[in-house]
């Protein structure tokens, strides 16, 4: 019996060494097979596809009203091609209208640039045909030529009435000169026959009736010769104030030319730009498509419909230009994030089991973070742009801007036994720091 014993004790010895040759190495094994055994690890983010040239929004600057509607939601458009015609009679009336108004201002400008100079005719340096019919050219130009005559031979007319009345004060003044120098020479001969009669009267020879003749008659020569010379002098101020007179023409017609012109300078000034805006109106009458692309969430559907200044009408997606995923990355990820690190995408949108991931790399990380106004959660945008090798493989599939997307960012790999411990270590840390 104790043999029974003896025999069951060393079997469930064996068994029991057995049993812990077996744990120890299937604890080595495991240790050994955590230690060494490397998995991959990555970064997740959401992404969707968008275009690598930004979509263009298509807007107006001041609106008006639609004329031709000449795209439909998908159509293909090139550069430069016609997406929508505005109404341009408003527009058209308005140039008209201001066109009209600087031809007339350009001749009158015209005009008064000859008549400040005292010219005898003027030119038009603008070509007014341009901006009216011939016919209101040729009108107008009439209309200036004989204004400007007119207003010459008036101020020549004038100067010629006073040019003509100081000729008249001349032949005065002459005439008084000739009395002058007669009633000197009448006073001078008076002046010696009186010498000679005074004598006489005191000597007894002649009577006092005669000597006081001669002193009456030299009195009367000498208010004439007064009145003469008052006549001269009064002539002469004539004259003076004519020649005044003239020059006084001169410096309003000149005052009066400047001010006109000074006055058409400001509306030219002012028209020109009205026309300019008219002009730059008339011109985006149609609105043309920036790139080639395909019309997308057109807003515009009906023809004489308005448009709002500034109002999206359209978006043109590029077409010809390659398609990259905008990702979103958790700001704690970020330091494990550098350009040109592989990536893979997969495209929540097909079907899985048959649509293989496509390899990518990452181009452009953005330097700030960004936060979405909608969950408040703040983000690094990522830019990635898929192998055109591994894109080939989706074979049929195609991609088009908006769809979504999953992106796993390969990041170093790592042991199994660091995934087992950081938590650990990770707390350890922490607990120590706080210590």
């Amino acid at each position: 019996m104790s043999k029974v014993i003896s025999e069951s004790k060393r079997s469930l010895n064996r068994h029991v060494a057995i049993v812990g040759v077996l744990s120890i190495a299937l604890v080595c094994g495991i240790g050994g097979w955590a230690a060494t055994t490397e998995l991959s690890s990555a970064v997740i983010g959401e992404g969707v596809v968008v275009v690598n040239g930004d979509v263009k929004k298509i807007q107006h600057l001041t609106g008006g009203i639609v004329s031709k509607l000449l795209v439909s939601e998908n159509d293909h458009v090139t550069a430069g091609q016609v997406l929508i015609r505005l109404d341009g009679t408003t527009t058209k009336a308005q140039l008209s209208i201001v066109e009209s108004t600087l031809a007339q201002l350009y001749a009158r400008r015209a005009r008064l640039k000859a008549e400040r100079i005292d010219a005898e005719s003027f030119n038009v340096t603008e070509n007014i045909s341009d901006l009216t019919s011939s016919t209101a050219a040729r009108d107008l130009l009439d209309g200036e030529t004989k204004l400007f005559d007119s207003r010459r031979s008036a101020l020549i007319g004038m100067k010629s009435q006073l040019a003509s009345r100081k000729d008249q004060l001349g032949e005065q003044i002459k005439g008084l000169v000739v009395q002058i120098d007669a009633t000197n020479d009448s006073l001078g001969l008076i002046e010696e026959e009186l010498e000679g009669v005074d004598t006489l009267y005191k000597k007894g020879l002649v009577t006092l009736q005669r000597l006081n003749s001669l002193k009456r008659a030299r009195a009367e020569l000498q208010g004439n010769s007064g009145q003469e010379i008052a006549a001269k002098a009064e002539a002469e101020g004539k004259a003076i104030e004519i020649d005044r007179q003239s020059i006084q023409l001169d410096e309003d017609r000149r005052s009066e030319i400047a001010k006109e012109l000074t006055d058409v300078e400001a509306k030219i000034a002012e028209n020109e730009e009205r026309r300019g805006t008219a002009v730059d109106q008339l011109r985006r009458l149609d609105i043309t498509s920036p790139l080639s692309g395909r019309i997308h969430e057109l807003s515009i559907h009906t023809v004489n419909g308005v448009i709002n200044p500034g109002e999206t009408l359209m978006l043109v997606v590029p077409e010809n230009d390659d398609l990259t995923v905008q990702a979103k990355v958790a700001t704690r990820d970020i330091d494990q994030l550098h350009v040109g690190q592989s990536v893979d995408v997969r495209f929540s949108a097909f079907d899985q089991r048959t649509t293989p991931d496509v390899r990518g790399e990452i181009t452009s990380i953005a330097p700030d973070i960004v936060k979405d106004e909608r969950t408040g959660i703040s983000y690094y945008p990522v830019r990635v742009k898929p192998e055109a090798a591994s894109i080939a493989k989706l074979k049929s599939i195609k991609l088009y801007p908006g769809m979504p997307a999953e992106v796993f960012i390969k990041i170093a790999d790592r042991n199994v036994i660091s995934y087992l411990t950081k938590p650990l270590t990770d707390q350890m840390q922490h607990v120590f720091r706080e210590e």
